[in-house]
């Protein structure tokens, strides 16, 4: 049954009765009645789909449980994505603030398109220069985009457990309180931000409630009209907000925000077709270079030496980006005319070869999700603020944080998922994304080439250990207490052994239709995100 975004319910319990048990008036009849004829659950309600559901994994827990909630209603992947976005900016503002921006891919198997949605923030007017520069926000256009081309529920539904949460009071959970320990000394020099995360003149710790009445407020807004985050009279006074906060963004940077539709970055091998995403979003460019690369020896290379292969690959990688890279991570000309399938020229597997490299300064946090729902659609995700807690001031009465303004203030965005799509059958065989600053393009393309190439199985994939070089310092890093650093210094690595904070979230499926045999999902265990699988086998 298809339902329109006109017609289709709010996702919520419901439960559709037998006709005549319904007339029934006595409550031992209707127990009795139901017994009868079966529970059945209305389109739009938690339970409707009976079988696989669908898979997602992201970085809090509170946020899948609200993606899963749609699948499990019927919805897509599409709208699976608002609401665990939606839904996330509450339970994880450090990184998913509405002030901030991201990129996503979208497969839709009907429709048999792979495209990218970049919705990044870009520097407000009069940036450089400017004590506090500015990201101009881009999600909510980003995702509304998203779900007006591949929605079916109705868009106000999809806001709602955000905006309970927001108004109610939600738990601080692990993934949360990590990024409040980190960044709780910045937040306390914002008045606006102290009176949310410091209740009674102390930070916020695991477990304990909090409420963000503000951030409520606009959520009401938004689930009634989205389209006043960007002009009108609410966009005048956020951009005021902004200017008292000392930031560089204005009214007119927010109604010329457009969320971008363009197809991806592909890169084949077989029968498959990897998608990456496209500058500004450094991680996926450089994740595409590397796979460009890598996807014909990767499977040949001995299991030993290919820690070896990845971090010369990446220190290359990284060096080819003076090329092509303004600082703000958009693409110079030089980017659409190589490839990188010439990249690993003159590759010695028994010694390390330097490379002359700018220092990579990648913006650092972000979040990642990817979703599938039933009928094989998928989404995967990265949103950014340009640093923890973005620019670490909360516009007064909005409940947002500013981004950074990426190349100002900010390095570029760090950002990319990629989804591996077999183009004959229009069947979503993988999808990733990775958080992490610097080492996520490399821990993307890690879990990409062993899953899709090498065969291994996802969970092993994703826990890998990982290594990571960027050209400079010549250093290759490697997960601590992780791996044996001897078969890289005899290669003539200089080895630095630490924890490296790249979190890839990822699913996977098999040939035919999903179901909960051929495909799974996975939350990078270096965190504390979550994955979920939506039915009843």
């Amino acid at each position: 049954m298809r339902v329109s975004k006109s017609n289709t319910p709010s996702v919520g319990p419901s439960i559709q009765l037998c006709l005549p048990l319904a007339k029934l008036a006595l409550a031992a009849s209707l127990a009795a009645g139901l017994a009868a004829c079966g529970e059945t659950r209305a389109v739009g309600s938690v339970g409707y789909v009976k079988g696989f559901g669908g898979l997602v994994a992201a970085d809090e827990p509170q946020a899948v449980v609200a993606a899963r909630d749609v699948l499990s209603a019927g919805g897509t992947a599409a709208d699976a994505a608002v609401a665990l976005y939606f839904t996330l900016a509450v339970t994880q503002p450090s990184t998913a603030s509405l002030g901030g921006g991201g990129v996503c891919l979208v497969h839709d198997k009907k429709k048999k398109i792979t495209e990218m949605v970049d919705f990044l923030p870009r520097a407000g007017s009069g940036a450089t220069g400017v004590r506090l520069a500015t990201g101009v926000p881009g999600s909510v256009r980003g995702f509304y985009s998203i779900h007006a081309k591949y929605g079916k529920f109705r868009w106000e539904s999809l806001l709602g457990e955000g905006e309970k949460l927001a108004r109610l009071g939600t738990p601080v959970s692990r993934a949360f309180a990590a990024d409040l320990a980190v960044g709780a000394r910045m937040l306390a020099n914002d008045p606006v931000a102290r009176q949310v995360f410091f209740p009674g003149g102390r930070p916020l710790v695991e477990g304990q409630t909090f409420e963000q009445r503000d951030l409520a407020a606009l959520y009401s807004r938004l689930r009634r009209a989205p389209g006043e985050f960007y002009t009108g009279a609410f966009a005048q006074s956020l951009a005021a907000a902004v200017e008292n906060a000392g930031g560089s963004m204005n009214a007119t940077d927010l109604f010329n925000m457009r969320p971008n539709h363009s197809p991806a970055l592909t890169v084949k091998h077989g029968d498959e077709v990897f998608h990456f995403a496209l500058p500004p979003a450094v991680a996926g460019a450089v994740a595409a270079r590397m796979s460009t690369a890598l996807e014909d020896r990767w499977a040949s290379t001995p299991v030993e030496e290919r820690p070896h292969l990845l971090a010369e690959t990446a220190a290359r990688a990284f060096a080819d980006r003076a090329a092509w890279m303004n600082p703000d991570g958009s693409a110079k000309t030089a980017f659409f005319s190589d490839t990188g399938k010439n990249m690993l020229t003159g590759y010695d597997p028994a010694r390390h070869q330097s490379v002359q490299a700018d220092k990579a300064n990648d913006a650092l946090p972000a979040a990642s999700f990817v979703v599938l729902d039933a009928e094989g659609n998928g989404v995967a995700c990265n949103v950014t603020t340009y640093g923890l807690f973005g620019t670490g001031r909360m516009l007064a009465g909005t409940g947002i944080f500013m981004a950074a303004a990426p190349g100002v203030n900010s390095g570029p965005p760090a950002v990319g998922p990629v989804m591996a799509v077999n183009p004959n059958v229009q069947e979503l065989r993988f999808a990733a994304a990775a958080s992490g600053g610097v080492t996520g393009a490399t821990a993307l393309t890690q879990v990409l080439l062993d899953t899709q190439i090498a065969g291994v199985k996802l969970d092993a994939a994703v826990a890998a250990p990982r290594v990571h070089h960027s050209g400079n310092p010549d250093v290759l890093f490697i997960e601590e207490g992780k791996m044996d650093a001897a078969l890289l210094t005899q290669r003539g690595h200089q080895v630095k052994a630490l924890a490296l904070p790249s979190r890839v979230n990822a699913l996977q499926c098999g040939t035919g239709r999903p179901n909960f045999v051929k495909c799974s999902a996975v939350a990078d265990p270096r965190g504390f995100g979550m994955a979920a699988i939506v039915g009843k086998d």
